[in-house]
């Protein structure tokens, strides 16, 4: 029977081996099979060439027939199908759809547009004399496949030598020459078209700015000499000659309208007109309050228009998060075209208020848990007519381990349940302080209120509360501030097994972390954020501080000496410490890939009334979104470790540090792969003589970090990525052997873990 198997799979090799894939081209066609060769001649030694490269590379790539990271491999499965699966043309079946792949032909990929667009992509990095051809390389055993090659002949590239401005004959040449063009094109810089355009395209902005509504990019001209030696160039830069009065006319604002309406009706054409400071506004009032929308508009009558200001009030209006529609149209005074005044039509359209969310999950932990987790919410965006979002979410986890159980755990089910609410408005509310007309594009203060209780049978069951007042600010739309000038959560044991009381009676670390845990302070954080539009470079940094007790230090310290301590308040020991995190990370993108790098520093400092942080505020390493390779909340800290993780709640520390790479690349329109490597570890900032190792000495942290690596999937579903890695640990931060590295022993693969997540890891 195995033999006759065998000579069945090799008759079937060989019948689709003898299948021609260039059986059905016609004469004119040619099968591509890949790019050969792609030679940078380079006569006169130009250096920094690494550019050049990556855009040759980048223009001449063209994905083949059955292609695995972009190289062709064996069997073509997909032109198979295609040529050979006899379907009905007009009910392709979805498997033939999902197998089937059309031939890339050589005129697909067009190799002389290629080479003109080489040429073409080289002069605007200033290579002005560069020439590149392609050559078609026929396959000797099959004239109707063909390579294609690639050449280039690099020539030296020209450089900015002196940025001038045109003869100065009116106040707009002024304003374009007390621009700061000098400061983005610079003597010795290599030529750069897009470096121009984007200052040619800021320059105008700023024009806009004073006024000059009409003065788009394409009438500021940019005159390139190259007739000096030396491969430089003189730039003069001015406005285009015998343009439009419109064009180098100031324009001011003068009637501002606004239509607000539902997006099924159009109400606001029975409503009436109200005036309020110069600004008529059409829209009943029950739809929304109009002093939201007259605190919304930046531009006032008698202003100069301002390209700013009509970018502040879109985002403005766009962050209240209660229109469907956002449209901002000028139109010129008709009554006097002479006045160079501008009418403000605002035209919105008014979004579903009510939301539902639903979300589920199935939990899987290395401890043996598993169960489901489930999370509902509702909120309204306009509760009270005033942009108001008001939430209320629910959340239910369930989880069940399979095996014995402890005749003292906490019953038979871990479960946690937990009930948020808040209120946001859309302005910054601050005793005695209006904050109308404010130049904020994002203006919010928020309450909010979580109940949350969890119980873990092998530990503990622990209810928690969290009260705060937050508030969120931006005037740029990449950088966005958020301070909780109050921020309380106060956690509570409320039963706890015997094998948690011998661990933390044991280690007065952790009975402290568990034991402290009322906090109250106040929080901020930062953010900046460019990834908003997909650039080359992309950037996000945050950095967060935190502190708690100290007000509350103040208070309990009366009549009190450092000898009385801990101190209590409202018969609780309350938590005093300061905590700062910092989270950059960079985005190298390229076509369809990018490289991505994270670090992660935080550290937390008990002080006063604690000596140690809450267990909620501690820093976890290990895990799907951290160091993969590494179970979740139990590497470190430090060097420290112990093959008995039973007789620890997570392993937490002080300080973490972390660095992440991952290298992103497409494999189809909805699949993506992914190469990482992460190394990182957590640390306590005071010695613990039940955990050797595990304070931090900057003379050898850096031993003591963990290193894994590994591959994943990421299918992206457009409305979430679903991620799967595979993560395997090659560097301990403790010693095996008498080493940290694992290369050389079966512990790498035997230590590998796979992880299920939603989004990516950072």
């Amino acid at each position: 029977m195995k033999v006759r198997s065998s000579i069945f799979l090799i008759s079937i090799l060989l019948v689709l081996t003898g299948c021609s894939n260039t059986r059905f081209l016609t004469k004119d066609q040619m099968l591509y099979t890949g790019r050969k060769k792609v030679e940078i001649i380079n006569k006169q030694n130009v250096k920094k060439i690494s550019s050049v490269k990556n855009q040759v590379s980048s223009i001449t790539s063209y994905k083949v027939n059955n292609s695995l990271f972009g190289r062709r491999v064996l069997p073509p499965i997909g032109l198979w199908v295609h040529n050979y699966w006899k379907v009905n043309k007009e009910k392709k079946g979805w498997l033939y759809k999902t197998l089937s792949t059309s031939p890339i032909l050589i005129s697909d990929v067009n190799p002389e547009l290629r080479a003109k667009k080489i040429e073409n992509e080289l002069v605007d990095l200033g290579y002005f004399h560069t020439k590149a051809w392609s050559t078609i390389n026929i396959n000797p055993r099959n004239p109707r496949k063909a390579m294609v090659s690639y050449n280039v002949d690099l020539s030296p590239p020209y450089h900015f030598n002196t940025v001038s401005f045109d003869t100065l004959y009116d106040n707009l040449d002024t304003l374009i020459s007390k621009y700061k063009f000098r400061n983005k094109i610079r003597s010795g810089d290599q030529f750069d078209l897009a470096k121009l355009k984007t200052s040619r395209e800021e320059l105008s902005k700023r024009l806009q700015d004073s006024g000059y509504f009409f003065l788009i990019p394409e009438f500021i001209e940019i005159k390139a000499d190259t007739t000096i030696e030396n491969k430089k160039l003189n730039l003069v830069i001015g406005k285009r000659k015998e343009l439009p009065r419109s064009v180098i006319s100031a324009y001011k604002i003068n009637n501002i309208f606004i239509r607000n309406s539902r997006p099924s009706d159009h109400e606001y054409l029975t409503a009436d007109t109200v005036w309020y400071d110069n600004i008529a506004i059409l829209s009943p009032d029950s739809i929304l309050k109009h002093e939201i929308l007259i605190n919304s508009i930046y531009f006032h009558k008698g202003d100069k228009y301002s390209y700013t200001t009509y970018q502040n009030t879109l985002n403005r209006l766009n962050n209240l998060g209660v229109f469907k529609s956002v449209n901002i149209s000028f139109e010129q005074n008709k009554r006097d075209s002479l006045a160079c005044l501008l009418d403000v039509i605002i035209t919105l359209a008014m979004a579903d208020n009510i939301n539902l969310a639903v979300e589920t999950n199935v939990m899987t932990k290395s401890s043996g848990y598993y169960g489901p987790l489930l999370s509902t919410g509702i909120s309204h965006g306009n509760a009270f007519k005033g942009a108001e979002l008001l939430k209320l979410a629910l959340k239910a986890g369930l989880e069940w381990q399979w095996g014995s159980k402890s005749e003292s755990q906490l019953g038979t089910l871990s479960y946690e349940i937990g009930a948020s609410t808040g209120l946001t408005f859309p302005k910054i509310i601050v005793p005695f302080k209006s904050s109308r007309n404010s130049l904020m594009i994002l203006q919010r203060t928020s309450v909010n209120l979580d109940l949350n209780m969890l119980n873990r049978t092998a530990y503990y069951k622990m209810v928690s509360t969290k009260i705060n007042l937050n508030w969120q600010w931006s005037r740029n739309k990449n950088i966005q501030h958020s301070l909780y000038p109050i921020y309380m959560n106060l956690v509570n044991l409320l039963e706890t097994t015997p094998e948690f009381d011998s661990v933390v009676n044991e280690n007065i670390y952790i009975r402290k972390s568990f034991e402290e845990q009322f906090i109250f302070g106040a929080k901020y954080d930062f953010a900046y954020n460019n990834t908003l539009t997909i650039k080359p470079n992309n950037f996000i940094f945050q950095g967060g501080i935190s502190t708690s007790g100290n007000l509350l230090d103040l208070i309990a310290g009366i009549g009190k000496t450092s000898s009385d301590r801990p101190y209590y308040f409202l018969n609780n020991i309350y938590s005093q410490y300061v905590k700062l995190t910092t989270d950059f990370r960079y985005f190298r993108n390229g076509f369809n890939k990018s490289f991505v790098f994270r670090f992660y520093a935080g550290i937390g400092i008990p002080y006063g009334n604690s000596t140690a942080l809450p267990y909620v505020e501690q820093f976890f390493s290990g895990g799907a979104y951290s160091v993969r390779g590494f179970t979740a909340r139990y590497l470190g800290p430090g060097s420290f470790h112990t093959d008995d993780q039973s007789g620890y709640i997570d392993q937490s520390g002080d300080i973490k540090l972390e660095g992440n790479l991952e290298y992103r690349f497409g494999m189809s329109k909805m699949l993506k792969g992914a190469l990482f490597i992460d190394t990182g570890n957590i640390w306590l900032v005071n010695e613990d003589e039940n955990r050797p190792g595990a304070k931090f000495h900057f003379s050898n942290f850096y031993d003591e970090l963990a290193v894994g690596t590994g591959f994943g999937l990421r299918f992206d579903f457009s409305v979430f990525v679903m991620r799967a890695d595979l993560g395997f640990p090659i560097r301990n931060p403790y010693k095996t052997d008498n080493r940290n590295w694992l290369f050389g022993t079966d512990k790498i693969f035997s230590g590998g873990l796979f992880y299920l997540a939603i989004g990516y890891p950072f």
